[in-house]
């Protein structure tokens, strides 16, 4: 009979440990996804919307706005009151290949987004969780705006990085990736 109990007592002591460690794997795993999940860390630019068009001036900007996330649509238009949300287009990237290490000319890159004149864009940069982002620009009024930027500066690490431009007018929101990724070189 006492040794009974005394096995009882151990299946019932070896269930308390399995639970307890259970829950602590679940904690564990439910933090680490909340991490993954982290705002966009905004990209540092070195020049604004109209700098990089031909017989403009160059002016320096860079934006403490709020972190976007990347919804997505399959329309290439949304009829909105006053005008149509474009797809957004254009060289989202000048090096899909850029290194870490290499001269200044390897680390530096252009971006363009074309949509609609009013329309705001940004573009994001997703790998293993981390999204980094170019501060969100008012597209002008020929349909474009322009980022140049610093891969070493905006803190990109080696690897295949996801790239995103959305746009967003009157509360409609558009995306396209592009068919290439950031491949960034050590």
């Amino acid at each position: 009979m006492l040794i009974t109990l005394v096995k009882q007592k151990k299946w019932i002591l070896i269930t308390l440990v399995v639970i307890v460690l259970l829950g602590g794997a679940f904690v564990f795993m439910h933090n680490h996804s909340i991490h993954k999940r982290q705002a966009a860390v905004h990209i540092p630019t070195t020049s604004s919307s109209q700098s990089d068009k031909p017989g403009q001036k160059s002016t320096s900007k860079t934006s403490n706005s709020s972190p976007q996330s990347a919804p997505t649509s399959d329309k290439s238009t949304v009829q909105t009151g006053e005008s149509s949300l474009i797809t957004p287009s254009g060289t989202f990237v000048s090096n899909h290949r850029p290194s870490l290490s290499g001269s200044d000319l390897l680390k530096q890159e252009k971006s363009v987004c074309n949509s609609t004149p009013g329309a705001t864009c940004y573009i994001l940069f997703m790998k293993d969780g981390v999204a980094k982002q170019l501060d969100p620009q008012v597209i002008d009024n020929t349909g474009s705006t322009y980022w140049t930027w610093d891969v070493n500066q905006a803190g990109f690490t080696p690897g295949s990085w996801k790239i995103t431009a959305v746009a967003s007018l009157n509360g409609q929101t558009l995306s396209r990736d592009d068919g290439l990724a950031l491949e960034v070189q050590p």
